[in-house]
């Protein structure tokens, strides 16, 4: 999140946007992994994009979660082991979304095996 203490004029994909003085600007990084212009069906989970190492989960450039090779190691060991164990497994009814400003999770998520 920014506050500039000047105006800043920035070029968006609709011309110059000016940010005044004292206005809050946050950039959402899972807005960009549902860009249909990087990801093809991107609201649709798909481990085994092309393109997969161009998403934001883990943010980028010096920002790069330090933690993110473990977090991918550990996904891959739990969904792997229930895939494994279960491997009927699907959901049934809808899935309810925890909607928050910066990051998006489920919040409901029942399953049948």
């Amino acid at each position: 999140m920014r506050v500039p203490i000047v105006p800043v004029t920035y070029q968006s994909l609709h011309g110059p946007v000016t940010v005044q003085p004292g206005t809050i600007v946050t950039t959402l990084l899972g807005a960009g992994n549902h860009d249909p212009a990087m990801f093809a069906d991107p609201h649709i989970l798909k481990l085994d994009r092309a393109n997969s190492n161009r998403h934001l989960a883990f943010a980028g450039g010096i920002h790069y979660c330090l933690g993110a090779s473990l977090a991918k190691l550990e996904a891959e060991i739990a969904v792997g082991s229930m895939v494994a164990r279960f491997p009927n497994m699907h959901a049934v009814g809808d899935i309810t979304w925890r909607d928050r400003l910066t990051i998006r999770g489920v919040d409901h998520l029942q399953l049948e095996f």
